[in-house]
Order: C-alpha cells, then structure tokens, then sequence
C-alpha cells in the first residue's frame, strides 16, 4: 500500500509531535574556554533552549542557536540551529527517525515558527561541529 502525504500534512504532523518542545525556556550564552585539542581559546555567544531552570544550571540544552560568527560552526550558515547530542536517544531519535531526511527542514520550518528568531535559521545540525 502506497500512502502520499502532502506538504501541510508533513509540517502539521511535524509540530504536534514537537508540541513538548514549543515552551522551552530561553537564555543567551556566552563561551569562553581553553580547548586543549586545538589547543586555544574557544569563544562563542549563543542563546540556549532549557525544559526548565535545572537544565539551564547544568546547561543541558535541548536547542541552541548561533547568530554570530564564532569558533564554532565555521563553513555553515548563520544563523545555525543545535540540537543537543543527548538528545539523539529516547523520544527526540524516534521523531528524527520517523522523519528521515525531511527533518532537518521540517525542525528549521517548526523553530522559526515557533520561537522569535531575530533572522530566520539557515542551518540545522547536531551539537558542535
């Protein structure tokens, strides 16, 4: 059996299951850390996505995005999406698998629509690169 989805259908099907993400919390960052495998300082500004304020202690973030250049994200365009590592298992690995290669423009369409951005995201990836 063959079933064809349009567009709508994929982007509305998207953001009800990312519903449990639409309310995180909101802080700017800012990194300034010595990296001993390049070795050299590591310097980036940020704004994190928390579940909740014990999350934003241990900066475990669900979402970060970068709008400035940095000494991070060298060679994709700003401003670029995160989502967190930790984040590949459980619950968020099954909504990534289920979309395939439609994810990452579907997380970009849903964040930009969901959160203020000051310029819309250009780029989707996972954690650091």
């Amino acid at each position: 059996m063959e079933y064809k989805l349009t567009n709508e259908q994929l982007s509305n099907s998207f953001k009800s299951i990312m519903r449990e993400y639409s309310e995180l919390v909101s802080a700017e960052r800012s990194y300034d850390y010595y990296d001993y495998e390049k070795p050299g300082y590591v310097d980036a500004n940020v704004v994190n996505y928390y579940d909740d304020e014990e999350d934003w202690e241990n900066d475990d973030w669900v979402f970060q995005v970068q709008y400035e250049k940095g000494d991070w994200g060298h060679g994709l365009e700003l401003p670029i999406l995160r989502y967190g590592e930790y984040m590949e298992s459980g619950r968020f690995m099954t909504i990534k698998s289920l979309f395939g290669d439609y994810f990452d423009p579907l997380l970009k369409e849903w964040f930009n629509s969901t959160y203020p951005v000051e310029t819309p995201i250009k780029t989707v990836t996972k954690e650091q690169d």
